[in-house]
């Protein structure tokens, strides 16, 4: 047993020595590497784990890989400052033989303060496998997301028309004041399903500083009224809102969309329902306190303005 274990661990060496050896043989036909764009802009604020990419692009036919290394510098009046304002997650990368483009990966670090945009570029400053040629510096822009915040969060606020399975009907957002928690970051959506309920659904609000898109996103459950009453056989019973497709109602998830630049429409990625369970104060709400009917439902959702 030990030597078939020896034997094992000996080739696994030899199997990492290979693969390094092939890792070592970079392309060799006559290509160019360059950064695609010369400017690009992004929201200071990263928002449901987006990171942002400076494409680098390959020009010729490889027969092995490339490897890319950049340098990133502040400039600019407002400089940008890698680790305060943003972080690289490589300097260094490899583009596989065959294919034509890579990326610099990075995400911004956003604060809750006005200010000035910042810039900062990235330098491609070595290739192996290629010539560095063409351009070799992307300018960064990173937006200041709160001086946008507040003219973007009015234009959400209103009268909209929602359509769902069963037609159009009036729904009404409603922003938080200044000095609530929920200022520039939830609204509050009355008149959901065509029902009048007690509670709204609280939707998280976000802006994409570079385009000027919003997303609206709301989890569930949420509990639209409780002790609401109905007639026989539901009686008295919690509305909650949960989500819901053509195969049936689900006891948790999410619905979101994005809008359009001029922000006047939104289109949901998932529908929803609102489940009538049994009284159960602060829940948990659950199949064994359902009560197998629904006030509302549809499939789709979208937001006209």
């Amino acid at each position: 047993m030990k030597l078939n274990k020896i034997a094992a661990i000996a080739l696994a060496a030899l199997a990492v020595t290979a693969c390094s050896d092939d890792d070592d043989k970079f392309n060799t036909n006559p290509v160019t590497v360059s950064l695609e764009q010369t400017t690009m802009s992004v929201t200071e604020d990263i928002a449901q784990n987006i990171y942002y990419n400076v494409p680098v692009v390959v020009s010729g036919e490889t027969n092995g890989p490339v490897r890319v290394t950049v340098e990133v510098e502040a400039v600019g009046t407002t400089p940008a400052e890698e680790g305060k304002d943003y972080l690289v997650t490589s300097k260094t990368i490899v583009i596989p033989a065959g294919e034509t483009k890579g990326s610099i990966e990075f995400y911004p670090i956003g604060d809750q303060e006005e200010n000035q945009d910042r810039t900062f570029t990235v330098n491609i400053v070595s290739a192996e496998g290629a010539t560095v040629g063409g351009n070799t510096t992307t300018l960064v822009t990173l937006l200041d997301n709160e001086r946008l915040l507040p003219e973007a969060y009015a234009k959400v606020c209103g009268t909209w028309t929602a359509t769902g399975d069963s037609g159009s009907y009036p729904v009404t957002i409603e922003g938080y004041a200044k000095d609530e928690e929920g200022y520039l970051k939830q609204v509050k959506l009355y008149g959901i399903g065509g029902k009048d309920v007690v509670n709204p659904v609280i939707v998280d609000f976000s802006l994409d500083g570079a385009t000027g898109e919003v997303t609206l996103s709301f989890s569930m459950p949420q509990v639209l009224e409780e002790n609401a009453r109905f007639n026989p056989p539901v009686g008295v019973c919690d509305i909650v809102l949960l989500p819901y497709d053509s195969d049936g109602l689900y006891l948790s998830g999410a619905s979101a969309a994005t809008s359009d630049p001029e922000v006047t429409n939104f289109v949901f990625d998932s529908g929803f329902a609102a489940g009538l369970f049994k009284p159960t104060p602060g829940g948990p709400y659950n199949g064994g306190n359902f009560l197998g009917y629904v006030y509302f439902r549809t499939t789709t959702f979208s937001l006209t303005k």
